[in-house]
């Protein structure tokens, strides 16, 4: 197997990570317990945040060269996905945070949960918009 299948089968593992990372953050979302008022309760929600934000930047490519495999990994398509995937994310936390403001009006919602529900719908809706552009590209 030479470079190239190599890195398409690591672009194709990509995606489905970022499937599984998206239902990950979801549930990191939904499961805690919010009655909780330490703060220590953030933190797993905190690191797929942290995780999901660092695997949709262009980062770990930048700081880590795999033989030669990085730079077919993060290509010009790969870069185009990174971009539109990031437009998608805004515009679902700009709706994510407008609900959220709706329903805060009609219901008691604390700030803690309404900057969850921005973050997690805006970067949920970025990991699978990334990973339907790298799946459909890889075909």
């Amino acid at each position: 197997m030479n470079l190239v299948e190599k890195a398409e089968r690591k672009s194709r593992d990509r995606a489905v990570v970022f499937y599984l990372m998206a239902l990950c953050l979801l549930l990191s979302a939904m499961t805690s317990d919010h009655q909780d008022s330490g703060s220590t309760r953030l933190i797993p929600w905190f690191v797929m945040v942290g995780g999901a934000a660092l695997n949709l930047s262009s980062a770990p490519f930048r700081l880590w060269k795999w033989n030669g495999m990085a730079s077919l990994l993060n290509d010009e398509t790969t870069r185009d996905h990174r971009r539109s995937t990031l437009a998608v994310g805004f515009w679902a936390m700009l709706i994510a945070a407008s609900l959220t403001i709706g329903v805060s009006t009609i219901y008691s919602i604390n700030a803690v949960m309404t900057g969850r529900v921005t973050i997690t719908a805006g970067l949920m809706a970025a990991l699978i918009a990334f990973a339907t552009l790298e799946l459909r590209a890889s075909r």
